[in-house]
This record gives C-alpha cells, sequence and structure tokens, in this order.
C-alpha cells in the first residue's frame, strides 16, 4: 500500500476541531429555548428556513408535557405524530396531523394509563369513536375540544383591539399580520410575538409589529381551551387587520 494512500485515508478518520466546531455551531443555531411562566419550550429547526420543526414542551422539572411536529412552524402547520403527557409522565393523549387536521386514530388515556377515548379522524372530522369511564363501562363521548374565547366573544374582541391600538399609525394603511401567543389553563395570555415569517418583512412593518405586541401585552383573561374534558394551555394565533390606518377587524384561532 502506497504511503500516499496512506496519508489520504489518515487525513479522512482524523477529526478535525474546527470542522466538530462549526458542526456544533450549527446545531446550537437549530434550537431554540423560550422560557414562560412555568413552562420551557425547546424548537429544533431542521431546515435553514426555520419551518420544518419539532417543538417540545417541559414543565420547570424538565418532565416533558408536549411534543409536536410542523411542516410550516412559521405558519403554525402541523404535520405528523402530536403526544402529550401528563406531569407523572403518563401518555395523556396522540394522534397524527395532517396539514393541520387530526387525521387517523386519537387515543387519551387517563392519569393511571386506562384508556379514556378512541376515535377515527379523516382530515378534522371525527368518523368514529368509543368513550369510557375511568372503570372501563362504556360512555356517551363527549365533543373533544372546546375552543378558547375572548371574553364577550369576537366583538368584543375587535372593540378591544381598536381601542389599545387606535393610537397606532402604520406606514402601509393596509396591514395584514399574525400574532402567537400561549394562553394558560387558568385563561392568562402570556409570550405575545410575531410569527418568524416577520424576520423578513420591510424595518417599518417589524417597527410597528413590535409597538402592537408592546400594546397587546396585558391582555383580559381569556376563556381557556378545554381539550379532552381538561382545560389546557394551547397556542394562540392572533390575525390583525388594518385599513386606511386603522384596525378594520381581526380574529384569533387555536392549536390546542
Amino acid at each position: 500500500m502506497s504511503p500516499f494512500f496512506l496519508l489520504v485515508m489518515a487525513s479522512l478518520l482524523v477529526s478535525n476541531p474546527d470542522d466538530d466546531t462549526k458542526k456544533n455551531r450549527r446545531m446550537k443555531n437549530r434550537v431554540e429555548v423560550r422560557e414562560y411562566r412555568n413552562l420551557i419550550e425547546e424548537i429544533t429547526y431542521h431546515d435553514r428556513w426555520k419551518k420544518v420543526a419539532t417543538v417540545r414542551m417541559y414543565d420547570k422539572a424538565n418532565q416533558r408535557l408536549s411534543e409536536e411536529h410542523y411542516n410550516d412552524f412559521q405558519l403554525g402547520v402541523r404535520h405528523g405524530q402530536t403526544r402529550c403527557w401528563y406531569p407523572n409522565g403518563q401518555l395523556h393523549w396522540t394522534c397524527d396531523f395532517k396539514e393541520n387536521e387530526i387525521n387517523g386514530p386519537f387515543f387519551s388515556y387517563y392519569e393511571d394509563g386506562t384508556l379514556k377515548r378512541k376515535e377515527f379522524y379523516r382530515r378534522g372530522t371525527v368518523r368514529k369513536g368509543e368513550c369510557f369511564s375511568p372503570e372501563g363501562t362504556a360512555v356517551s363521548c363527549q365533543p373533544l375540544s372546546q375552543k378558547a374565547e375572548f371574553e364577550g366573544g369576537q366583538k368584543k374582541f375587535i372593540e378591544f383591539l381598536r381601542s389599545r391600538l387606535g393610537h397606532l399609525q402604520p406606514e402601509n394603511p393596509s396591514f395584514f399580520f399574525t400574532l402567537r401567543a400561549t394562553l394558560s389553563e387558568d385563561g392568562i395570555l402570556f409570550g405575545l410575538q410575531t410569527l418568524p415569517y416577520m424576520e423578513q418583512r420591510p424595518d417599518s412593518e417589524r417597527r410597528f409589529s413590535k409597538q402592537v405586541v408592546e400594546s397587546l401585552h396585558d391582555m383580559p383573561r381569556w376563556k381557556p381551551v378545554v381539550f379532552d374534558d381538561q382545560t389546557v394551555q394551547s397556542d394562540l394565533l392572533i390575525n390583525i387587520f388594518f385599513s386606511n390606518g386603522k384596525v378594520y377587524t381581526g380574529s384569533y384561532g387555536l392549536n390546542f
């Protein structure tokens, strides 16, 4: 075997410390950690555009509470398996999402691991299902989820936006954007922020969206999401549309 060949093989097998440093830096940039009142959110991006992502939530004791997969995190589109756990580590529920809709089997369990609900969904619509008591007796199924509501409903929400944001003047008189926040199980909204796509928008839009976030940071208490008979923490998406420099309309929706 020639000395040249041995030299080439050695160069391939010996790791370059600079390469390891660059790899570690890239991996660090792919993971984003956000801390909230009593939770820690860990976002792992799987592409350079920060669209494909895995989101895990932990409590302060580092117990994993949920894991979600997104094919477009910037727009909040879940795709793939989602699981949630009780604080004791027992699986609470599991299902698959297809383009942000439950698709396929859905299973939920009581805190002791007993089966509570099994259903089959097709593109967000339940086709069949069974529900059980803690003792295993068949019972009628209640709606899986009840959406979050602003106190007084949609009309009051728009009135609130107009009163809070009336002093702001966007440079572009017609302006639409979406905010993301977390709604706690007791109805407190926190972590209000723009979606990642806003980072690519013009400076004027980024400055204005920051002013909106600052003006809405202390919203009144909401009616929280009820999922599988329990109030749960949820991701809230808020859409706001300005026309002629004023709030024209607004809406909200949940990713439970």
